[in-house]
């Protein structure tokens, strides 16, 4: 019996690795899960899940399908002046590295008017935007509710003018800036390094790190296959939801399609798998 189940055990452990790794793999995600604290950090004042489809129809709709959006990445430049290299990498001119980092015309919803469907934000609060895979970047309140121009509107989209609607967008629904058009060269809507400096504190900057060297980078703050929002209020008073807010839709698969019965049963059959490995030896 010992020599079986060390027969049948191989089984069942590829079987397991490959259905983790099927929920593991980045995938377009189709419904987002909002979430608001209170200062304790773990009592939920207010929770709400809506699908791409419920944004669409019921909250305000930015990109036109037409409009294409820009991120900037890294700046690869060096100096021996680190004041002169500073400058060079966050790049004021806006004119590197941008033209590459199409994130297509994108259509979507304001990460805003999402957080306001539980309680909104007040000045002090945080909003963390989590990725289906555990990737999470933190935003201040200024950034959502009040967004300079040269920063936009924070866009959770869900539309790619290319690849359509998620989750044929595969990177999609994504965190993309609606930045203008006024610092750049090329008279594009692009979210560029020092965009974000002039529009952010220090501690939400975001760094592509190459060994001990530290390039600013836009890019890095788009968030893709977003699945959760949280909301981290140090307020006391709680903001009630919006009038009119819609009741949750039916919950529906997130992650590369995978609901929880579908991870069970695949899991089950591991198992029943590894019971016949054994019966047979």
């Amino acid at each position: 019996m010992r020599e079986n189940y060390k027969k049948g055990l191989p089984i069942l452990m590829i079987c397991l690795v490959a259905v983790l790794s099927c929920t593991a793999v980045l995938a377009a995600t189709t419904e987002v899960h909002i979430i608001k604290y209170g200062p304790d950090r773990t009592t939920i004042l207010a929770e709400k899940t809506v699908t791409y489809q419920w944004m669409e129809q019921n909250l305000p709709v930015y990109g036109d399908g037409l409009t294409h959006y820009y991120h900037q990445g890294p700046v690869f430049l060096d100096d021996a002046n680190p004041d002169r290299e500073q400058e060079l990498r966050w790049n004021v001119a806006e004119d590197k590295n941008v033209q590459e980092k199409d994130m297509g015309a994108v259509k979507g919803t304001d990460l805003k008017d999402l957080c306001i469907l539980v309680g909104g934000m007040s000045p002090g609060d945080e909003v963390k935007i989590k990725a289906s895979d555990g990737f999470i970047k933190s935003f201040a309140y200024e950034n959502v509710f009040m967004p300079p121009a040269r920063q936009g509107p924070m866009v959770i989209t869900w539309y790619h003018d290319t690849d359509g609607y998620v989750p044929d967008y595969r990177t999609g629904m994504r965190l993309v800036f609606f930045a203008d058009n006024a610092t750049n060269p090329w008279n594009i809507h692009a979210f560029g390094n020092n965009d974000w400096r002039e529009s952010s504190l220090p501690e939400y900057w975001y760094y592509f790190q190459q060994g001990d060297q530290k390039y600013p980078t836009t890019t890095g703050l788009s968030v893709q296959s977003v699945s959760e929002i949280f909301i981290y209020t140090n307020s006391s008073v709680q903001k009630e939801p919006a009038p009119g807010a819609i009741t949750a839709p039916a919950p529906a698969p997130t992650r590369a399609g995978i609901s929880p019965f579908a991870l069970a049963g695949a899991l089950a059959g591991c198992i029943i798998l590894g019971s016949h490995m054994q019966k047979r030896g």
